[in-house]
């Protein structure tokens, strides 16, 4: 990532959390939540600096908040409560919090011209509210759902608008110098379901031989990997692995979301406990969002990713029939080890800080980005909930400030 064209853009990296956790898809209800949850957070963490926040836009509140009378309010606001908006979260385009979210929040895909222009709008947003010399990060959709396989005609269709995305961003570097860079962020279930679909798809579609002079070069500038690590976890990645190739690839990670998934390993609970165990995993499936589980059988040493956890649980008729591991696509808080007789996948936090501040040849170009990405607060089932939604992603942002303050940045620098 050529940062070293303009000077003024510090290398530096940046904590801060997701705020597509709080309700809300128009701008009056974006400006509550920076008064009713932002900036008490950020008083939690530390009320005597600026707090890094993620935002979420809708499409509606991406518009109304581009207008020329609504902009100012929202500035006004960021600064009244001290909140630095270094990266946006561009994947739900719709009703986030809607009573059904599912496989909703799959549309439109990329190669629908609406996500092209709610990305581009979410560009133009940044473009006025990030602060000057930062350099700013938009995560978004990896394509579209994965069934049925998109046609070739669709994926060229959706390299295509990114592309354009890329073309536009580099516009902007040029005429103000502002570096914008957009983070496909892959997912399980989805046609980019893992860091391999993802680099397959970059290196065959957005570095075609058959684009334009120069065209290459703009792409791997500004269309980079968006990393979550719970849906590397969900995945079974072996992220130095990944991330090891993402640099031979010459491809730069835009954005790391650090987030956990359940983990439960049913080889290490007796039968008694397994039954416990299934019991605690019902109160996780929730009607809202879609938690992709993937099933490693020990003894076939394969993995099947089952498109959502009450299927999974509704193929079990006895404890007796577990066995191997289950990991969840359920967004967990970052600082829980264990919830009752089920863990996280924490650990693999862990293993991704240690990558990123290793040597260099190991890890990939990086903007230094680190949004906390716990969105399903709202949908956790009580016996794991505790004290304030405040409160918890305050722990959370605590709490990965303290494991970055252990390891050893090379290039970066704590704001």
């Amino acid at each position: 990532m050529k940062t070293s064209a303009n000077p003024s853009i510090q290398k530096q990296y940046q904590v801060g959390y997701c705020t597509n956790v709080h309700a809300g898809r128009d701008l009056p209800s974006v400006l509550d939540n920076l008064a009713n949850h932002c900036s008490p957070i950020r008083n939690l963490v530390a009320s005597d600096q600026a707090l890094y926040v993620g935002l979420w836009f809708s499409e509606v509140s991406a518009a109304q908040a581009n207008q020329t009378e609504q902009l100012p309010r929202l500035k006004d606001k960021l600064a009244e409560f001290q909140l630095v908006p270094f990266t946006l979260n561009g994947f739900p385009q719709g009703d986030f919090h809607s009573q059904i979210v599912k496989h909703r929040v799959y549309q439109p895909t990329w190669w629908q011209q609406e996500r092209l222009e709610y990305t581009l709008n979410l560009v133009q947003l940044l473009d006025q509210i990030l602060p000057p010399g930062q350099i700013g990060s938009i995560s978004t959709l990896p394509i579209a759902w994965g069934i049925p396989d998109p046609s070739r005609e669709q994926l060229m269709r959706a390299a295509s608008q990114l592309i354009e995305v890329a073309r536009v961003l580099h516009r902007l570097f040029e005429q103000t110098g502002r570096k914008i860079v957009l983070a496909i962020e892959p997912e399980p279930g989805c046609y980019l379901t893992n860091s391999s679909s993802f680099r397959m798809f970059f290196n065959q579609y957005l570095r075609s031989s058959n684009l334009p002079d120069g065209t290459s070069e703009i792409v791997g500038e500004y269309l980079t990997l968006c990393h979550d690590v719970c849906h590397a976890a969900v995945m079974y990645e072996d992220q130095k692995l990944e991330l090891k190739q993402l640099k031979n690839d010459e491809i730069a990670i835009g954005k790391v979301q650090i987030s956990s998934a359940i983990q439960i390993d049913w080889d290490t609970l007796s039968m008694s406990e397994r039954m416990e165990a299934c019991e605690q995993l019902q109160g996780f499936a929730e009607d809202r969002y879609l938690h992709q589980t993937n099933c490693y059988d020990r003894a076939k040493s394969n993995v099947k990713l089952v498109e959502d956890l009450p299927i999974a649980l509704s193929k079990v008729s006895s404890p007796a029939e577990l066995s191997g591991e289950w990991r969840v696509h359920f967004h967990v808080p970052i600082f829980l080890q264990k919830l009752g007789l089920i863990h996280s996948t924490r650990n693999e936090i862990s293993i991704l800080l240690e990558i990123l501040s290793g040597p260099a040849s190991g890890r990939p170009e990086f903007t230094g980005h680190f949004e906390v990405e716990t969105y399903a607060w709202g949908v956790l089932p009580e016996a794991v909930r505790f004290g304030s939604l405040n409160e918890g992603i305050a722990e959370e942002i605590v709490w990965l400030k303290e494991q970055l303050l252990g390891n050893a940045w090379l290039g970066l620098e704590m704001p």
